[in-house]
C-alpha cells in the first residue's frame, strides 16, 4: 500500500497484487479447515491419506462406529447400541408390546437397564440414529430380543435360553468328567 502511493505509475500492479494475495489467503484458510474436518469427526489420530497411507488411515474400526458407540452383529446385520440404562415397560395396546416408560412404572412388567440397538446405516447420518427405528433391545444380562416381543414373549423367551445354557454346561461337564476318567 505504501508502494502505490510513492509509485503511482504502479498503483495496478499493486492492487492485483493485494487482491491475489486476500484471495490465497482465503484458499489457504478453507483448505486448512477442511483438513481438520476429518481429524475432528474420527478422532484426533486420523492423518490425511495418501498413496502410501492409504490401507491404516481408516481402518480397525470394528466394534464402534464413528460416535465411537458400540456396534453388535445380529443375524449378519449391524446394530448401533444408541440408548443404554433405558427402562421399557409392557403397553396396553393389543400387542402388549415394550416401549421405553416414562414417569411410574408398573413395578410387574418393567424390564430396566436396556440398551436400545438400532440400524447401523440408520445411526450415521446427521442425526447420528435419532429418527431410526429400535429393532431390538439388549437387557442388563446381555440378552437380546426383538422389538416386537412382549413382556411375556420376553420372559419365555429368556427362561428358554437359560435353559439351553444349563444344559451346554452340564453336557460340557460331563465331557470333562469322561476326558478325565480316560487320562
Amino acid at each position: 500500500m505504501i508502494k502505490m502511493a510513492i509509485e503511482p505509475d504502479s498503483k495496478a500492479k499493486y492492487i492485483k497484487l493485494a487482491k491475489n494475495t486476500i484471495i490465497a489467503s482465503v484458499l489457504i484458510t478453507l483448505a486448512l479447515t477442511f483438513i481438520e474436518i476429518p481429524k475432528d469427526y474420527f478422532g484426533g489420530t486420523v492423518q490425511i491419506a495418501d498413496e502410501g497411507l492409504g490401507d491404516p488411515t481408516f481402518a480397525k474400526i470394528e466394534d464402534k462406529d464413528a460416535q465411537n458407540r458400540e456396534v453388535v452383529t445380529i443375524n449378519g446385520r449391524r446394530y448401533v447400541v444408541t440408548d443404554t440404562g433405558k427402562t421399557i415397560t409392557s403397553t396396553q395396546s393389543i400387542d402388549g408390546s415394550l416401549k421405553q416408560g416414562v414417569g411410574l412404572y408398573g413395578a410387574s412388567k418393567t424390564i430396566k437397564n436396556v440398551s436400545f440397538l438400532r440400524p447401523f446405516g440408520d445411526c450415521q447420518d446427521f442425526w447420528k440414529g435419532f429418527y431410526a427405528s429400535i429393532d431390538y433391545y439388549r437387557d442388563s444380562d446381555g440378552f437380546v430380543f426383538p422389538s416386537s416381543y412382549s413382556y411375556d414373549d420376553y420372559i419365555n423367551a429368556k427362561e428358554e435360553k437359560e435353559k439351553q445354557n444349563q444344559v451346554n454346561a452340564e453336557q460340557q461337564n460331563q465331557e470333562k468328567v469322561e476326558q478325565q476318567k480316560e487320562e
